[in-house]
């Protein structure tokens, strides 16, 4: 059962990934759907290495000018690892706002 992400208004589907090698699907409005996420790697948010996450993963969006493409499996995963700009601001992952 797909669970709903309310993000800026906007409703996502996200689910576990049928590839195995990641683990969550979001379903776009568009139909599309993005599979993000190493199932054998554990997130950190809010600590050192999320921050160390969050400046390896805005590097890679600004070289590839993808940091608000919400087609993009680092968009999610930045949202996984709660980053804002360089920084992971919280201690939840984004599935704890799930409804």
């Amino acid at each position: 059962m797909p669970k709903i992400l309310k993000l800026k208004g906007n409703k996502y589907y996200i689910s576990k990934s049928p590839r195995k090698n990641k683990e969550y699907m979001v379903k776009l409005k568009s139909g599309e759907r993005v599979h993000f996420a190493d199932p054998y790697m554990k997130e950190y948010p809010g600590t050192k290495r999320g921050d160390n996450y969050c400046i390896r993963s805005h590097g890679i969006g600004k070289k590839y000018d993808i940091l608000k493409d919400k087609t993009s499996p680092n968009y999610w995963s930045r949202i996984l690892w709660s980053c804002d700009g360089k920084k992971s601001i919280s201690k939840s992952k984004f599935y704890g706002r799930l409804k």
